[in-house]
């Protein structure tokens, strides 16, 4: 759509929005009242939201209207070539073309190879896939840039109460070596970088349910302040008596930014020969093995040697112990709903889901009561006051429920743990606490290391920072005998 209607598409919308404002505010003043219901303030607040993001949305758009009409005129004024723009016509390395983004990159630097039009179509190729990404790339890195700003604003908005109401919270400590780059040709095709969902490993079920933040370019470490003391409100004894008071402390917590990062040497010959698009398939694997670790990292990360500070080792968190040498899912229960009462009565407000591993779920799933019934069913043909329900189909992500509560499998917790290396953990916590950003994925293709032995090395890295630990009352953690790795799961 041309930027100048979705503008007057928001503008409409936008216009919609106000009046439904105006609307409550209307009912207040019509009623008398000099404050708004639960539901009214709800619906108000969430309506300023839309229309923030509807401001946010066309100022992009505007700002992008001006760039363009500055290009057009500059390049009226010195007679220059249009901008190549790609709109229908297919990208230079689409999936399935039969064209290999990483094996023209080694044809070009070794000036090596026939295949494909040889040397000299693999570096009319890269060309155009440079113009293109110069293009595309703009696009993304405005899009990135706006989308951390957005959530920055919306960091600002949440946390402004708790930092005593400074204009802003969001603070960033800078190294040079961290900005952000970008290059036509070590840019990976826009299809490699988007289509690495569904993967063949354990995937990232916290990483993707924690709050996601993007990265701001050139940033070292995110700080977020946190208050450590609060004010103080009490009854005044007698008219003219003392007021309490109590002054407000802050403290701030960190998430340095961390590099996770992968390669794979490759024959030459291997690249050139190979039936199948082979530097795709470890591409795609590089990136299947980066969203696993990086779920580790969030997990069980120490927070040094370049490391990202993992959930379970976060201080102040809730501990839970079970202690049980024969445990059974009606025993597992108590336990459960203890730590999720400490998730909810520390934190003051509800947790929104408990994480397990696989192993545990289906454990759980397997139990039996006393007429060799299971304890736990699919949602639809629901008991009457069952233990938990089985809601999802799928070996990882949402699987049931328990009190309405979501249970998420997660095949990188831990099964390593206790004093006898061979426990598991169950944990709580309210996901919208914890924040994760992170940066856009890239690749590097080196040849000149392996030239002599005809072979090139591929990476992939991505920067990334994990802030657990801003509420650790909201996390709980179930330990303990009674989750001792059970035996054939």
């Amino acid at each position: 759509m041309d930027p100048r209607e979705m503008i007057k598409s928001l503008q409409e919308k936008r216009a919609q929005q106000r009046t439904a404002l105006d609307a409550i505010l209307e009912a207040v003043q019509k009623d008398n009242r000099t404050k708004l219901t639960e539901d009214e303030r709800s619906r108000f607040t969430a309506g300023e939201g839309e229309i923030k993001e509807i401001d946010a949305r066309v100022a992009e758009l505007d700002e992008q209207i001006r760039a363009d009409e500055a290009a057009e005129a500059t390049r009226k004024r010195y007679d220059l070539k249009p901008e190549i723009e790609v709109r229908s016509e297919p990208l230079t390395y689409q999936n399935g073309n039969g064209h290999s983004y990483f094996l023209d990159l080694a044809r070009v630097q070794l000036n090596r190879g026939d295949a494909d039009g040889g040397v000299a179509s693999a570096a009319a190729r890269l060309q155009r896939h440079a113009a293109e990404m110069d293009v595309e790339m703009v696009k993304r890195a405005k899009a990135r840039d706006a989308a951390a700003e957005r959530d920055r604003t919306s960091l600002d908005r949440d946390l402004r109460r708790s930092s005593g109401g400074r204009e802003t919270i969001f603070e960033k400590r800078v190294n040079p070596n961290r900005t952000d780059g970008q290059g036509g040709y070590f840019v990976p095709p826009l299809w490699l970088v988007d289509d690495y969902v569904d993967l063949p490993r354990f995937g990232r079920t916290l990483a993707n349910a924690v709050r996601p933040l993007a990265l701001p370019s050139g940033t070292d470490s995110i700080n977020v302040p946190k208050v450590a003391t609060g004010t103080a409100v009490g009854v005044q004894t007698a008219d003219a008596g003392a007021v309490t008071s109590q002054d407000l402390t802050d403290t701030y917590v960190t998430a340095p930014v961390r590099t996770l990062a992968g390669q794979q040497d490759i024959a030459l010959q291997l690249l050139d020969q190979s039936p199948v698009g082979f530097d795709e398939i470890v591409f795609t694997d590089l990136i299947a093995d980066y969203n696993q670790k990086l779920d580790i990292q969030c997990w069980n990360g120490t927070g040094s040697n370049g490391q990202l500070k993992g959930l379970l080792n976060v201080s102040g968190i809730n501990s839970v112990t079970w202690t049980d040498s024969t445990p059974t899912l009606p025993e597992m229960y108590a336990p459960m709903m203890q730590a999720l009462s400490q998730s909810a009565t520390k934190r003051k407000m509800m947790p929104s889901a408990v994480f397990l591993t696989p192993a545990r779920w289906f454990w759980m799933a397997s139990q039996l009561d006393a007429q060799n019934r299971p304890f736990i069913l699919p949602e639809t043909n629901a008991p009457f006051n069952p233990l938990a329900l089985q809601t999802g189909g799928d070996v990882e992500g949402p699987v049931g429920r328990v009190l309405n509560f979501p249970l998420l499998a997660d095949g990188n917790i831990p099964a390593n743990l206790g004093a006898g290396t061979n426990e598991d953990r169950v944990v709580t916590l309210r996901t919208s606490d914890v924040f994760l950003w992170e940066g856009s994925m890239r690749s590097r293709v080196l040849a000149e290391v392996l030239s002599g032995t005809l072979q090139v090395r591929l990476q992939v890295y991505n920067y990334a920072a994990f802030m657990p630990d801003r509420r650790p009352e909201t996390i709980s953690v179930i330990s303990g005998t009674g989750l001792v790795a059970p035996t054939g799961f």
